[in-house]
């Protein structure tokens, strides 16, 4: 992969090249002078070093690279990616990659008698080596710095910008001193980072969205045929490990009490929604639900990019597929066509990463056949919801199969973006028919005690939904089903569960009797958490 320093303020090298012409496999080395710039962080990543400043940009400082070293890099990468030595797609693991790469390298070295001169600059070379290779080019770090949300390049030649958890309230992006140089250097990582799903944009298909090799989603449009004045990536970025129910009231995303309450409805296994903007935190959120559900049960999840991980044993994972053909899409396998079929899986619960209007028919469908539904959707309402999937002629009946929203959403605190969620409501069905929403939990952002934030505008034993829960489960005091569930969930806090198995080891006590005391295995003795 080839690319650029963003130049521009704060500083940065040019891309080390062949004498006499740019080499093809350049290798871009983005460097900082700190001189006169007031630097509010700086950390590692790697061998590397990000500065955040005080006027909102985000600045990579990589090893030195010697003289020479383009020159070398160019002569012997363009005769190992041309077929001579290691083929990179070889290998899925990063680290056998490196070892066969340094391997080929230094029998190309040998070949075109550069081995002394290899030898003396290998330890500068390896950085970049494995950060082109086996990497992700100039955008590595990024990759690598796990405060980093979002990756948005919006053509090449322009400095790559960042959402950066800490300061994405004070800055919202920060702009970077990474760069593709030239639009060559961009389709080179598009291709790369595509190659291995067979999705790539092209001029039949200008845009397309996939996962990458690490679990973030990329979607990227192909040259200038639908954007301008070139090809444009987005990469969301998530956590290595995902985020469970612990998460999210250690960090005041919810509350206990909030967390037990969906926690009821999911076991009587209720029809929910996940609804926010973009980048609320919807999916995160998702993700984190499923880890109060019972260890035990099937779970079946449907997605565009695979972005869900799913703690339980038995849990079938299925993608939709897009045909790049120029002359037909019958290939496709859209989500509707999935969720048609999750009924021949027998799940206990099906979730479906995101579901647009177009499919909601065919969900509504499937969990009307008696397992639960969980899904994220875009809305800025509980009501908003609701009139969305009205207008896209949802009858009153198949609303009425949906138990219960969460609202995500993001609000400013203490200069920086935070996730809460914005209300709990249930869904519910009057005399006449009509469907609607009555809210449980609501969030106030100006409450100055902090532990008057979360409101409980009506009291979880008068909710509708909530009462028909404890009667699905059977559950016939439920004042003291609530208060277990809530010393359970406060006990993952407690003792910082933050695995998933951890977790469930905690909770898997609600359903074998105890109070957490479990090993986390069901009755036939194998690990609830997969």
């Amino acid at each position: 992969m080839g690319g650029g320093t963003g130049g521009g303020r704060g500083g940065g090298s040019a891309p080390a090249t062949a004498t006499g012409q740019a080499a093809k496999y350049t290798i871009a080395s983005m460097s900082v002078d700190t001189e006169g710039i007031s630097v509010l962080e700086q950390y590692p990543i790697g061998k590397a070093t990000v500065y955040i400043t005080d006027d909102g940009r985000y600045l990579v400082h990589e090893p030195h690279l010697p003289d020479g070293a383009g020159a070398l890099y160019d002569k012997i990468v363009r005769r190992i990616e041309h077929g001579v030595g290691y083929t990179l797609q070889d290998d899925a693991d990063p680290d056998t990659r490196a070892k066969k790469f340094e391997d080929s390298f230094w029998e190309i070295a040998r070949r075109i008698k550069q081995y002394d001169a290899a030898r003396a600059m290998f330890q500068q070379l390896k950085y970049y080596i494995r950060r082109e290779l086996t990497g992700y080019g100039v955008v590595d770090v990024m990759m690598r710095d796990a405060h980093i949300e979002d990756i948005l390049c919006s053509a090449p030649a322009r400095n790559i910008r960042v959402n950066h958890k800490r300061y994405s309230g004070r800055f919202h992006s920060l702009e970077s001193n990474v760069r593709f140089e030239t639009p060559r250097d961009m389709e080179r990582f598009i291709q790369k980072v595509y190659g291995r799903t067979g999705t790539e944009p092209t001029e039949s298909k200008p845009m397309s969205v996939t996962y990458m090799a690490d679990g973030s989603r990329i979607s990227s449009t192909f040259g200038s045929q639908v954007s301008k004045p070139g090809a444009a990536i987005a990469i969301r970025k998530f956590p290595a490990n995902p985020l469970t129910i612990t998460h999210m009231i250690e960090t005041g995303t919810l509350t206990s009490r909030m967390a037990a309450f969906a926690w009821t409805l999911i076991d009587a296994k209720a029809v929910g929604l996940v609804i926010g903007v973009t980048g609320s935190g919807k999916t995160t959120l998702l993700g984190a639900l499923t880890s109060m559900m019972n260890p035990r049960w099937r779970i079946l999840t449907i997605e565009d990019t695979l972005e869900l991980q799913i703690p339980h044993h038995d849990w079938v994972r299925l993608n939709s597929r897009k045909s790049y053909g120029m002359l037909s899409d019958s290939f496709d396998i859209p989500i509707r066509s999935l969720i048609d079929i999750s009924l021949t899986q027998k799940p206990d619960y099906e979730i479906v990463g995101e579901i647009r209007l177009n499919d909601m028919d065919s969900l509504f469908q499937s969990v009307g056949t008696g397992h639960g539904g969980l899904t994220s959707f875009h809305a800025s309402t509980p009501d908003g919801a609701l009139t969305r999937m009205r207008g896209n002629k949802i009858s009153e009946g198949e609303l009425a199969l949906l138990w219960f929203t969460v609202h995500s959403a993001v609000y400013q605190a203490d200069g920086r973006n935070v996730r809460r969620v914005s209300d709990v409501s249930e869904v519910i069905q009057d005399k006449e028919g009509g469907v609607h929403t009555r809210t449980i939990f609501r969030h106030d952002p100006f409450a100055k005690d902090m532990s008057k934030r979360f409101i409980e505008v009506m009291p979880v034993d008068e909710s509708t939904r909530y009462r028909e829960a404890a009667a699905v489960c059977g559950i016939e005091d439920r004042a003291a089903d609530l208060s277990r569930r809530v010393r359970l969930l406060d006990r993952c806090v407690e003792e910082k569960a933050h695995d998933v198995r951890a977790v469930f080891n905690i909770l898997g006590g609600y359903y074998s009797g105890g109070d957490g005391d479990n090993d986390g295995r069901d009755d036939n003795g194998r690990e609830g958490a997969g």
